[in-house]
């Protein structure tokens, strides 16, 4: 669990931060990212959606440097690597369970780690059955029975959570083409509507050539 010193008065946004996080105020935005030629990708090399639009997210999570600001012992501090903290489903109960694997940027060491996790814990119906979530994650979670518009959550106390809580729902066809809503929600303080602009674009483009990305 690495991570760097971070100082506020060289940032330009030093401002904007003590504004918001006064305020604690955080902000969602929800967009549509196509990904038509993500999924044709997937289908030719076998490759799993769930597990891949994790690692696609994480990798670039991990690259956005607003993302991994964080708060640690009273110091602000940006986080090496972040983890993702995800949602698997359990159909009988209807109820899920929040699970964590550890980054890599290899996808087959990444991949090989989320079906390990999946496996180990499908059956352990408790909402956080694996111990031990470092600092350093972030959320993701899916609506697979639901195309939306729109996806807030009401956070009264945000307590300095400053990493991006980010969802998705179900992809489906409109015209020639197949679109994925998406939805990023993240305190003010650490980021603009700008930056989470810019991420979603960048994973457009990065779902647009799936083979230099996954």
């Amino acid at each position: 669990m690495e991570y760097k010193k971070f100082d506020i008065n060289s940032w330009n946004r030093k401002e904007h931060f003590e504004h918001y996080r006064n305020l604690q105020c955080s902000f969602s935005l929800t967009s549509e990212i196509e990904i038509t030629k993500f999924l044709q990708y997937l289908k030719e090399n076998k490759y799993k959606f769930y597990s891949s639009i994790i690692y696609l997210i994480t990798k670039l999570v991990n690259l956005t440097f607003e993302f991994k600001i964080s708060i640690k012992n009273n110091e602000i501090v940006t986080w090496d690597v972040l983890h993702p903290s995800y949602t698997i489903f359990h159909q009988k109960e209807e109820t899920f369970s929040s699970i964590w694997s550890e980054h890599s940027d290899d996808k087959t060491i990444f991949f090989n780690e989320f079906e390990k996790d999946c496996t180990n814990y499908e059956n352990n119906k408790s909402l956080f059955p694996k111990f031990n979530i470092p600092e350093n994650h972030f959320n993701i979670s899916c609506l697979p029975w639901i195309k939306y518009s729109a996806f807030n959550l009401n956070l009264p106390n945000l307590n300095d959570y400053f990493q991006p809580i980010i969802t998705i729902g179900k992809y489906d066809k409109n015209e020639n083409k197949i679109v994925l809503p998406i939805t990023i929600q993240i305190h003010h303080a650490v980021c603009d509507g700008f930056h989470v602009a810019k991420f979603i674009n960048k994973l457009q483009e990065w779902c647009n050539e799936p083979e230099k990305h996954l």
